[in-house]
């Protein structure tokens, strides 16, 4: 009887754990991919493309497998036609999403780039700020960092004009996990707080979980464990709690398991504690082979990493090295020198421990191959897409263009009302100063004839007068002559600061420089400096010439000593300018009540020969690159370095491939603005970009001195006798 009692209990002890496992097997049925079945079965060879078009979207749609949704929207995509409008929209972002998420930022780019103008017919602005930033996050993966928070920025004012909250939230928790990246955790946690706030408000408990693990991995970093093991666990509490988790959710549920696993790891290594290891197992058992069957083999990669870490801590060496090379199969095709360095960093690591020092020495000179190639070439990934850089250059050139069409318009009735008020101020002052000369004229004639008797007196005092003219005339003549000494001595400062052509031979061996102030001294400067692996050139145009252009110029090369001195600054010219543009306006308001909104036009060029490529970025310039007979026009952004209606905005860093046998020019405009021609045309009209690009493109193939003196010959032609009228900067380089 006690037996019996015994085994009753027992079974229904078990009653419980059995319903547990019988809903985990319910958990397990994929009923993703059986509704992707069904739509494939309604796929016949008769079906139409337009029929499969939307069904393989369908598919895309619903899934939430990286690998299916890219093969099914590409599908989708290849059967569209022009005026399905709102599929080529999603389709391409949905591709994006999956590239982004196979670590492939380049091409993820040029399909967000390519949904942005369907979305913008469409009238989707929710969307497009979704696009923008989608954009900023795979900038942040190729390390372009003043394209990140330019596209981060669009986005947000999107968001804040719909006053879409939860966005705003999203864009605010996109911000921390760039600051966490740069190593900023205080700010990286200011914006973290700021999106939980919001999507609190707004009740939206799966995104405040998701906000919390990015809280908990950022304070990892730093060593915080107890507050980061506190968010981690706040994460997976609030997504237990919350039923039907959509796939991203409960992807976020686990890779918070991953984090904490991690994390526990890293605790065990600081003080030996084998609990703390424990705890990173049971995380990592509970994640099993959900990665892998989501299509996230690169969280599966991650997640075999970190068992690796934990057999080595144990003692287990020789599964932790067979447990990293089953994971090597998990890499993916994206594979770069950087994930090669570390894996390779711990293969070494594992052989050693096992005593298989051949092995080991092997994947030491691995590590230290994949160590080079990225410490000495950081952009390779960038130049092995140049197209997908380009039709983003053009992108965004659309857009700014646009922006400047309005821009001008309304400049241009401003303008117009401005010429019209002053031609009527100036038709009233000619009536007025007539009638005022008519009455001077009729008093002059009054006085005539009492005058003419004061004449023979006045004779002698003018005869005085004469001598004391003469005495102001000689003083005048030597401040005249003491004030040229000193415009002089100016230009011989100012030739001191400008780069010698010594400095230009020694960085650029073909190069030319046509420098050709319109005064003594120049608002015109240019210079060159080696920054690491960069060469840099910079052509700059000061706001007016003579002296106070000079004295700008002089400020702009003080202030470029400052800002372009490291490698990392030449990589990136558009933070440079950013820079520049502050110290312009911090300075001239300085001591002075009234705003100045002077400045300068920049083009700054950063040549990185081994790489053949050159970084970029031009305020109010423009530069050409003259490739066997053809121009590359390289345009910068509409805005000059100083005050500016809108210059809250960033300058754009812009990425160039060059070519052996390229000639670039970078110039200021006094060519361009020179009027000349025909003698019959008193102003003259101005030589215009157009007849520049294309004296640039037939000289080109000559010799660097003899296209320095056609340029020379050209422009005197040109003037035909004419004042110069600006300063004249052009500087050629022959790579």
């Amino acid at each position: 009887m006690k037996h019996t009692l015994l085994i009753l209990i027992l079974i229904l002890s078990t009653l419980p754990a059995m319903a547990q496992d019988a809903d985990e097997e319910d958990e397990e049925v994929d009923y993703t991919q059986l509704e992707v079945d069904s739509i494939l079965s309604l796929i016949t060879p008769n079906t139409p493309d337009s029929t499969k078009a939307r069904l393989y979207f369908e598919i895309g749609d619903i899934s939430d497998n990286v690998d299916t949704v890219l093969r099914y929207s590409l599908l989708s995509l290849d059967l569209c036609k022009e005026t399905d409008i709102e599929l080529l929209a999603y389709n391409c972002y949905y591709i994006g999403w999956a590239y982004y998420y196979q670590g492939k930022s380049r091409e993820a780019l040029y399909y967000y780039f390519k949904s942005t103008p369907f979305f913008e017919k469409l009238n989707k602005m929710k969307k497009i700020g979704h696009n923008y930033i989608a954009i900023a996050k795979c900038y942040h993966e190729l390390n372009i960092k003043d394209s990140i928070f330019y596209y981060f920025d669009k986005g947000l004012a999107i968001f804040q004009e719909i006053q879409d909250s939860a966005n705003i939230a999203y864009v605010y928790e996109s911000l921390g996990n760039v600051n966490s990246d740069f190593g900023y955790t205080a700010e990286a946690v200011k914006y973290y707080q700021k999106s939980i706030y919001l999507d609190s408000l707004s009740k939206y408990f799966n995104k405040v979980a998701d906000t919390y693990r990015y809280m908990g991995r950022a304070l990892n970093t730093v060593n915080d464990y107890n507050t980061a093991e506190l968010y981690l666990k706040k994460s997976i509490f609030i997504l237990d709690t919350i039923a039907d988790l959509d796939s991203y959710s409960r992807m976020v549920k686990y890779v918070a398991m991953n984090d904490l696993a991690e994390m526990f790891m890293d605790m065990a290594e600081d003080d030996g504690n084998t609990q703390y290891a424990d705890s990173c197992l049971a995380y990592i058992q509970k994640i099993g082979n959900y990665f892998l069957n989501i299509g996230r083999e690169d969280l599966h990669f991650e997640k075999m990493e970190l068992y690796s870490k934990y057999l080595t801590f144990v003692g287990k060496h020789k599964e932790a090295l067979e447990v990293l090379l089953d994971a090597k199969q998990y890499m993916g095709e994206d594979e770069n020198d950087v994930l090669n360095n570390e894996y390779y960093g711990k293969l070494y690591e594992a052989y050693e421990n096992i005593g298989d020092y051949k092995n080991a020495l092997e994947c030491y000179k691995k590590q230290d191959e994949y160590k080079k190639n990225y410490t000495n070439d950081s952009t390779l990934n960038v130049i092995a897409n140049f197209k997908t850089e380009q039709e983003m250059k053009i992108h965004k050139a659309e857009a700014e263009a646009k922006q400047s069409r309005m821009r001008m318009t309304i400049f241009s009735l401003i303008g117009g009302l401005g010429l019209v008020s002053l031609l009527v101020f100036y038709i009233v002052r000619v009536l007025n100063i007539k009638r005022k000369a008519n009455r001077e004229l009729t008093d002059k004639n009054q006085q005539l004839d009492q005058q003419k008797s004061e004449i023979l007196a006045q004779r002698d005092e003018i005869t005085a007068q004469k001598e004391i003219i003469t005495q102001q005339w000689q003083e005048v003549e030597e401040v005249n002559q003491k004030l040229v000494s000193s415009i002089n001595y100016a230009q011989r400062i100012q030739t001191a600061a400008i780069s010698l052509q010594s400095e230009v031979d020694a960085l650029f061996p073909e190069n030319f420089v046509y420098y050709k102030p319109r005064d003594i001294v120049s608002g015109d400067y240019y210079r060159v400096a080696s920054c690491g692996k960069y060469r840099v050139l910079i052509t700059a145009d000061c706001t007016g010439h003579g002296i106070p252009g000079a004295f700008l110029s002089m400020l702009g090369i003080s202030a470029l000593k400052e800002y372009c001195v490291t490698e990392d600054d030449a990589a990136n010219p558009g933070i440079i300018l950013d820079h520049m543009r502050e110290f312009i306006k911090a300075t001239l308001i300085s001591g002075t009540e009234k705003t100045i909104d002077d400045g300068m036009d920049m083009t700054i060029c950063s040549y990185d020969f081994a790489a053949m490529e050159m970084r970029y970025a031009a305020a109010n310039q423009s530069a050409y690159i003259i490739r066997r007979g053809e121009a590359i026009r390289l345009k910068g952004d509409r805005m000059p370095v100083g005050r500016y209606v809108l210059d809250n905005k960033h300058f754009a860093t812009h990425i160039q491939p060059i070519e052996h046998g390229d000639m670039i020019y970078t110039f200021s405009d006094g060519i361009q603005d020179q009027p000349g021609g025909k003698l019959d045309n008193e102003l003259g009209k101005k030589f215009l970009p157009k007849n520049l690009v294309k004296l640039l493109t037939e000289i080109a193939p000559k010799p660097l001195a003899e296209q320095r003196d056609i340029i020379d010959n050209t422009i005197t032609q040109w003037r035909n006798g004419r004042p110069q009228v600006d300063d004249i900067t052009m500087i050629g380089i022959r790579v």
